[in-house]
């Protein structure tokens, strides 16, 4: 799926990922992050956690497969939550 693809998505399921926040515009070091960023000619799917800086989940090529993976992992933290 694409970015706009994958935010509708989001929106649209109502999906609770407790205190973690989403990030798609850059890489960040913050505490609770799930992001997705297209950075030095790849697409990296990315978390950070309370006391570590961030750690690269997975590396991609194109879009598609890059917010195909992320959603996965948003749906994961959203069960994690949930259940």
């Amino acid at each position: 799926m694409t970015k706009e693809e994958f935010l509708q998505r989001y929106k649209d399921e109502n999906l609770n990922i407790g205190e973690y926040i989403i990030v798609l515009d850059n890489i960040t070091d913050e505490p609770f992050v799930l992001g997705c960023v297209y950075d030095q000619g790849v697409w990296k799917i990315y978390e950070s956690g309370e006391r570590y800086g961030h750690g690269i989940l997975k590396k991609v090529d194109n879009e598609e497969d890059a917010f195909n993976y992320f959603y996965q992992v948003v749906l994961s933290q959203h069960k994690l939550e949930n259940n």
